[in-house]
């Protein structure tokens, strides 16, 4: 999407699967402003529903200046920045409900980088990541999760982060507009294990796939230009910290998850990511 010379484009994809780090990447082209986890989508669907909750907007017959008013969100948030290339982030554009909204308020054919990685790769970098007792604990004591004593915290911790509608399962769910041919065209995945073993060639692809041209990166020198408050929401401070040098020091999920989690979880999505 083009408006008053900014170009918009959008970056998804699974937690823990590098979108804080290509985002950074992103960041070192001087054309480009890539958003920190952005609160877009938000917006567009409290005016959405506008619709149904104010009085004198039911009224209307013509509700093309309301729609209209949600089509100027985007460019009115990103007024400020001197950048000609947008790259608004928010991990659940592609689930079907943000996808449309994104398709109705900004553009019928948005342009999706996903970022994704293997699922028990997913869960072995949240374990890794997760403090003694961690926000997904406290989740765990504070809602209907039903807690196993049979099986050990990080066991549990694994279940409650792919329980059904959870935060994995609910960006997993987002795969199926990637599949569908009406979106065909509409995504470009970016397998995590990719961006750190071939990244020049990676981003050569987003590029293309943007159809921008081609930036020379410096993969020694990666820096994110956002500070997450994320202990605000009880989550690690380091939740979102990225290493200045590209390159995987994770381990085998095998060496730090358990066998029950590792045959339950390891066939989820095994062909896409």
């Amino acid at each position: 999407m083009s408006s008053e010379g900014k170009q918009y484009y959008f970056l998804a994809g699974l937690p823990r699967s590098g979108n804080t780090l290509l985002s950074a990447i992103l960041n070192q082209n001087p054309q480009i402003f890539s958003s920190p986890l952005s609160p877009v989508v938000s917006m567009l669907w409290n005016h959405d529903n506008l619709n149904t909750q104010i009085e004198t907007v039911t009224r209307l017959e013509n509700k093309e200046p309301v729609v209209n008013v949600g089509k100027n969100i985007i460019t009115n948030y990103y007024q400020n920045i001197d950048k000609p290339i947008i790259i608004d982030r928010e991990k659940a554009w592609a689930t079907t409900a943000n996808l449309n909204i994104l398709k109705k308020y900004i553009t019928p054919t948005p342009k999706i980088i996903f970022t994704i990685r293997p699922i028990l790769e997913i869960l072995a970098s949240w374990i890794n990541i997760l403090p003694e007792q961690s926000f997904v604990d406290i989740e765990m004591q504070n809602s209907d999760w039903f807690y196993k004593d049979y099986l050990s915290l990080n066991d549990n911790r694994c279940d409650y982060l792919m329980q059904s509608h959870g935060q994995i399962d609910k960006i997993l769910f987002s795969i199926n507009e990637v599949l569908k041919l009406e979106n065909k065209g509409m995504f470009c995945l970016v397998k995590y294990n990719d961006l750190i073993n071939t990244p020049q060639d990676t981003m050569d692809k987003i590029y293309n796939f943007l159809e921008l041209p081609n930036h020379k990166h410096d993969f020694n020198k990666i820096k994110k230009l956002e500070k997450d408050n994320d202990e605000a929401l009880g989550h690690p401070s380091n939740l979102h910290d990225i290493r200045p040098q590209l390159k995987k020091i994770s381990k085998d999920p095998k060496e730090i998850l358990s066998e029950y989690i590792v045959s339950k979880y390891s066939n989820i999505g095994y062909d896409l990511l």
